[in-house]
């Protein structure tokens, strides 16, 4: 069937945020004298920063720094590195090439809403997306179908008609329970792990996926 609507991740799959993050977290944690194991974030990936510190606050710090605290100091440094923030290869152009061919485009992803406005707003992606969901916007984040729940109801399109593009297993997994069809991007994990985590369709670039939906004929005029 063709799809009507392609609704994104951001992280991984529109930005390369993801080593930002980690390594704004592994600060803030260090600032208290802990250094998080790598190990860490590969299981919380694609979950908000406020579940992986309250994590790490408990395991690592007995739950003395709160988890506010930790949020606010990650933040900070974030804001400090965002400039060396730069798109997933062929994103962009993707983006630009294929939003005439769908009814909506949607973005769901487990950032803060300012994270994503910074990412819109240095990469000038506000004009192509009909919907956005943020944290902030959810009560239950991914892998709880929630967040692209929510996407596909802003869109007013069914969640059957509807491709996610994901690269974190939690991510794929909410899109599959959303009941849409999803396309894992292996920015972050292997083709073997998200197609185990209930991904229809894997692709290694941006290239492959644009020959991937010609040749499935995906999208609508």
């Amino acid at each position: 069937m063709n799809y009507l609507a392609l609704l994104f991740d951001l992280d991984g799959v529109i930005i390369d945020s993801e080593p930002l993050h980690n390594d704004a977290v592994a600060a803030a944690l260090r600032a208290y004298g802990v250094e998080l194991p790598v190990s860490i974030f590969d299981e919380f990936m694609g979950i908000p920063d406020e579940v992986i510190l309250a994590a790490a606050s408990q395991r690592y710090l007995d739950g003395r720094v709160p988890m506010p605290v930790l949020l606010a100091e990650k933040q900070r440094i974030y804001l400090q590195i965002e400039g060396q923030l730069q798109p997933i290869p062929g994103a962009l152009a993707f983006i630009r090439h294929a939003r005439p061919k769908y009814r909506g485009f949607a973005l769901a992803t487990s950032s803060l809403r300012h994270n994503q406005q910074l990412a819109f707003d240095r990469f000038d992606l506000n004009s192509y997306f009909d919907a956005v969901v943020t944290a902030e916007d959810v009560q239950h984040t991914k892998p709880h179908p929630e967040p692209y729940l929510r996407a596909v109801e802003r869109l007013g399109i069914p969640a059957d008609s509807c491709l996610v593009i994901e690269d974190s297993l939690n991510g794929v997994r909410a899109g599959c329970e959303a009941g849409c069809a999803v396309l894992g991007l292996t920015t972050s994990y292997s083709a073997s792990e998200l197609v185990a985590a209930g991904a229809t369709y894997v692709c290694a670039s941006y290239d492959e996926i644009a020959r991937l939906l010609t040749a499935h004929e995906v999208g609508t005029d």
